[in-house]
């Protein structure tokens, strides 16, 4: 038997009274971004935005995404019913308000992450941080250049054969109407690869213009990315998470191939958006951009990140007792023989950093030289110009201090994609778009915090918590702004990546 009242629906200490609660004082203090959204230019809208906005992060919270099971959730759910208050929106409202009010939901998500850290469950002090590949909502089939013009080709090729085709059938006076229907026929073809050729046009001008190789037809903005020995069209998630309470600090979509790029990034979002700058960043061997780190370290924040670790020859060296001593004063190296490696050649340009090059001349009757060297003209080293940040940055790679944070690492980044991907089921995602697919990510980084935080505090306390609260309505001008940011550094980053 149901209770009387709608409100017996749901125990007091429940989440959902938070959610609810937390919805409204949120959208409340952003009353110009509920201005109409979409198909309808007049009138109020069919239903509340604090009402769906409620619903979709209830919805992510349960690890249901798609609209047409939410809207069954309207009718048969008890606690769906109480947070909506009896409204019953059907699939196409939950889908339009998901896809028109991508700013709202992205206040709603950040101004959450604020109420964390003005309520202590947030201290940024240390962070780590990590991407993850999601599989875009779109085919494998992705286009290449090479692709789009070899159909051109034969489209074309097509074309001109049916073109004569239709001028043999012309220039024939029997047979009249077997000709008319064919003639008929062959423009109908003609007609459908004029599209085709159109189309494929329109996919290489696309590929041109983003100035990359693969893309996909369905979402043309995921990238090809490798994950799990094969390849598909994907996002790359970066998650930053708090190493003390294992809260996310930032969850942002992007479309780089890789992390290499992404550390500073990660740390200025953090800065924009909690205003944190933490004192420790871990990450790993992925993020090792040295121009990055020694930004980062400059600001003072201490970087725990791997570099590549010396490869099988070198470990050959060393097992064989071959190694080579730097001499400063004369500039030049001392390998383990006692022979001497000579300045060769200064400043020789490789992958944007200058190398001076060393040789031996004295290797030919060496007893080592068999596990040293095959070049009949000697050993040669190179030496990074101004490489002494990296060889201390290396040596305190070898501390137990930093291999201790390092294992931390592993620990606190890697739970929250296990459980954002629970949640997420089969269909990762069911948008198009990066900023789209950003929604998404963002309400599924709010249902993660919201998991966290119901079990580490009680509702009643996180209520009275957040009564005191107020959120800072003037986010909504940064976000316009950050947007617009980060569309060009993508921009930017890309371009230099296909450069290199």
């Amino acid at each position: 038997m149901l209770p009387s009242s709608i409100d017996d629906y749901v125990s007091s200490d429940h989440i959902i009274r938070f959610i609810d609660a937390f919805v409204d004082k949120v959208i409340d203090s952003y009353p110009e971004l509920l201005s109409q959204k979409g198909k309808f230019i007049e009138g109020r809208p069919s239903y509340p935005p604090h009402c769906l906005c409620k619903l979709l992060i209830y919805g992510y919270f349960n690890s249901v995404s798609s609209s047409r099971k939410l809207e069954n959730e309207t009718k048969r759910n008890l606690e769906a019913i109480w947070l909506m208050n009896n409204l019953c929106p059907d699939h196409w409202t939950i889908s339009d308000f998901r896809k028109e009010h991508k700013e709202l939901i992205r206040c709603i998500t950040i101004d959450f992450r604020k109420f964390l850290k003005d309520c202590g469950y947030i201290k940024g002090k240390s962070i780590s941080t990590d991407g993850t590949k999601i599989k875009a909502y779109a085919s494998r089939d992705a286009l290449s250049m090479k692709q789009i013009d070899k159909k051109l080709t034969n489209a074309e090729k097509e074309i001109e054969r049916y073109l004569a085709q239709l001028n043999e059938n012309d220039a024939i006076e029997n047979e009249q109407e077997n000709m008319l229907s064919m003639s008929e026929e062959l423009k109908s073809q003609i007609s459908f690869l004029q599209n085709q050729v159109a189309a494929l046009k329109s996919q290489k001008k696309v590929l041109e213009t983003a100035g990359v190789e693969w893309f996909s037809p369905t979402d043309p903005q995921a990238r090809l990315m490798k994950s799990k020995g094969s390849f598909m069209p994907a996002y790359n998630v970066q998650n930053t998470v708090d190493n003390d309470t294992h809260f996310i600090t930032s969850c942002e979509v992007t479309n780089y191939p890789n992390d290499y790029y992404s550390l500073e990034e990660n740390v200025i979002t953090l800065k924009e958006q909690l205003d944190i700058v933490p004192e420790t960043c871990l990450a790993d061997g992925g993020y090792a951009n040295e121009e990055q780190i020694q930004l980062l370290e400059k600001e003072g924040i201490e970087c725990i990140v791997p570099f590549k670790k010396e490869n099988e020859s070198k470990k050959n060296e060393q097992e064989n007792g071959i190694f080579f001593t730097y001499d400063q004063a004369n500039d030049c190296f001392i390998c383990s023989q006692g022979k001497t490696l000579v300045l060769i050649q200064k400043n020789n340009k490789k992958r944007k950093h200058f190398f001076n090059r060393y040789q031996c001349w004295q290797c030919g009757k060496c007893p080592v030289k068999q596990h040293c060297t095959t070049s009949k003209k000697g050993r040669i080293l190179q030496r990074r110009v101004e490489g002494e940040w990296l060889t201390a940055y290396k040596e305190k790679e070898k501390t137990k201090d930093f291999q201790e944070k390092l294992k931390q690492r592993k620990c606190v980044v890697e739970h929250p994609f296990g459980t954002m991907k629970y949640l997420m089921g089969q269909i990762p995602i069911l948008l198009r778009g990066k900023e789209k697919v950003q929604v998404e990510m963002d309400l599924y980084s709010t249902a993660y915090n919201l998991i966290r935080l119901k079990n580490v505090e009680l509702v009643p306390i996180l209520l009275a918590k957040l009564e005191k609260w107020k959120p800072v309505a003037e986010l909504i001008n940064f976000l316009s702004y950050y947007l617009k940011k980060r569309r060009l550094l993508y921009a930017i980053i890309y371009a230099e990546i296909q450069t290199n």
